[in-house]
């Protein structure tokens, strides 16, 4: 049950219920997990949009050109496969991104029919660009948090979204110097 005090919302647990799993079957007071998981969702996609817009970019791009960078040479069907896209619409954030001179694709050594998509030196580049402001958005996202409730917060929805999507697979990129804590704004007041 949530009770609503001007902008707080806190939780109260059935304590006479012993068993936790009743709490999940019984449909919960306003605001669901879902309802909030999808809020936080669509909230960060726009921002991340209005974000990316100066660099002439969509997320969906950003996602193409990251899949493209860590699978250097791999097929647009591979990509589509990764990325969760129907091949028409693949073909369309190709052609946007070879367009701008982002991507190319290359015949695939092992099979002459296919394409292999490759970044282009612009495309790197533009892509650690794009890096650098998504890891801006993910700062301000977790900003509320600190870093133990963040890192919290992400292994409970790799949780979650891996038992949604038995093809998702996490990257796990190496430490670099500008870690969380360091690029998080901080905050003043009480």
């Amino acid at each position: 049950m949530y009770h609503t005090r001007g902008s707080q919302v806190s939780a109260v647990t059935h304590r006479d219920d012993p068993d936790p799993r009743t709490r999940r079957t019984s449909w919960p007071e306003w605001p669901p997990t879902g309802f909030l998981l999808s809020k936080a969702g669509r909230t960060q996609s726009l921002r991340f949009a209005e974000a990316l817009e100066p660099l002439g970019l969509r997320p969906t791009h950003f996602a193409l050109l990251n899949f493209a960078d860590r699978g250097a040479g791999c097929s647009q069907q591979q990509l589509g496969e990764r990325m969760g896209l129907d091949p028409s619409g693949l073909v369309a954030v190709i052609d946007d991104l070879e367009g701008a001179g982002l991507l190319e694709r290359r015949r695939h050594p092992a099979d002459r029919r296919r394409h292999a998509i490759h970044l282009t030196r612009a495309g790197r580049r533009k892509l650690a660009h794009a890096r650098e402001v998504a890891m801006q958005r993910e700062a301000e996202l977790l900003d509320p948090l600190d870093d133990r409730d963040a890192e919290v917060l992400r292994e409970l929805l790799l949780k979650v979204v891996a038992a949604d999507d038995p093809h998702f697979r996490p990257v796990v990129a190496p430490a670099t110097p500008t870690s969380r804590s360091r690029t998080r704004r901080v905050r003043t007041g009480t």
